[in-house]
């Protein structure tokens, strides 16, 4: 099932006027650019309302800007307010149904594996696939089937069916789903948290607030 056509209104506004961005929110905007390959970029506004209506899945969306043209568009990037989840702005990509682009979608694992019967866990590894396809073909998702898969099986990104309009760009052999033992995974997860502790990064400013210490430090002794 391919994804849905969805429309959207938007007016220009003027990068340097009178009302700014956050006015705008005041009033139920969001402001928000759009850009293309083959087009200038342009800051656009629209209501907040029907922004929240086109997000999630990677719909195709009918732009009309206030001029009355119509552009078939795509969002490219949402800000939200970290604690409010409050629109703050929207990234909106030109596109040409004609030509193919590269985009992520969702990979969804369908049925379940006779290892699980067995006492097993199911492993699902890869959740997004890069696919490049015309947009209008599009899947809302890729179906991958581990019906079969029993204990120590998995499948790869090279088993994967899809139609012939779909290209996958990630490397087949990277697995999409294992089923494992229930101790394997939790070892796993171990693994995964001590890389993470690892790779932890410096806290910005505690260099600084310790040499602030040694300064002090000096200038009493003096």
């Amino acid at each position: 099932m391919m994804q849905e056509r969805l429309e959207l209104d938007a007016a220009l506004r003027e990068e340097n006027g009178n009302v700014s961005v956050s006015q705008l929110r005041e009033e139920g905007l969001v402001p928000g650019v759009l850009y293309g390959r083959e087009r200038e970029t342009v800051s656009i506004k629209a209501d907040a309302k029907e922004v929240a209506t086109i997000l999630g899945g990677n719909a195709i969306i009918d732009l009309t800007l206030d001029d009355d043209t119509t552009q078939p568009v795509m969002v490219k990037e949402v800000q939200k307010d970290v604690i409010t989840r409050d629109l703050l702005h929207i990234d909106l990509y030109q596109i040409d149904l004609d030509q193919k682009i590269t985009i992520e979608v969702p990979v969804t694992v369908v049925g379940q594996p006779e290892g699980v019967k067995e006492g097993g866990l199911l492993n699902h590894i890869l959740r997004e696939i890069e696919i490049e396809c015309l947009p209008t073909d599009i899947p809302k998702s890729i179906d991958v089937n581990v019906e079969e898969l029993e204990i120590g099986d998995s499948v790869s990104v090279g088993e994967i069916d899809v139609t012939e309009e779909i290209e996958i760009t990630v490397d087949e052999t990277e697995t999409v789903a294992t089923v494992v033992l229930p101790d394997e995974l939790d070892e796993e997860d171990e693994d995964e948290v001590e890389d993470e502790e690892l790779e932890e990064p410096e806290v910005i400013g505690e260099v600084d607030d310790e040499e602030e210490e040694l300064e002090d430090e000096e200038e009493l002794e003096e």
